[in-house]
């Protein structure tokens, strides 16, 4: 790396006053967000369940390395918008806990997510399992 590029590199670091400190704690804050989420228990246990039922049925039906993809994304992709889920029902809720029409949008809106990207995980693991199960008959 020449050094023009290093030094503008750290200039670019110095501007986000981004430190090894700074990191740790972004990455320490994303971790309790997670552990919020987990906190509520309703949704982590079945987000647990579905991911131990897909990773043991990737073995045992051996799918290969795109399945294995496909799959990794959707559970990524599902925590990503159970989180956001969260957020906004936590948001609403220190906005109000009276009855507002506009809350109930952006409550339903957010529960409308998490159901449509469920719906996408349910189609794709049809998808990918369906025929293995089908060839064993």
């Amino acid at each position: 790396m020449s050094t023009e590029l290093k030094s503008r590199i750290e200039e670019d670091l110095k501007k986000r006053n981004l430190t090894p400190k700074s990191v740790f704690q972004t990455i320490k804050n994303s971790l309790n967000g997670i552990k919020c989420y987990a906190k509520d228990g309703k949704s982590i246990l079945l987000y647990i369940i579905g991911v131990i039922l897909e990773t043991v049925m990737g073995f045992v039906y051996n799918i290969n390395g795109l399945e294995w993809i496909l799959i990794i994304c959707i559970l990524g992709i599902i925590l990503a918008v159970e989180l956001i889920n969260t957020a906004i029902e936590a948001t609403c809720d220190a906005i109000s806990k009276e009855y507002n029409p506009l809350i109930k949008v952006a409550k339903d809106c957010g529960s409308g997510a998490t159901f449509i990207i469920f719906v996408v995980a349910i189609i794709l693991n049809i998808i990918i399992f369906l025929p293995k199960v089908i060839a064993l008959f």
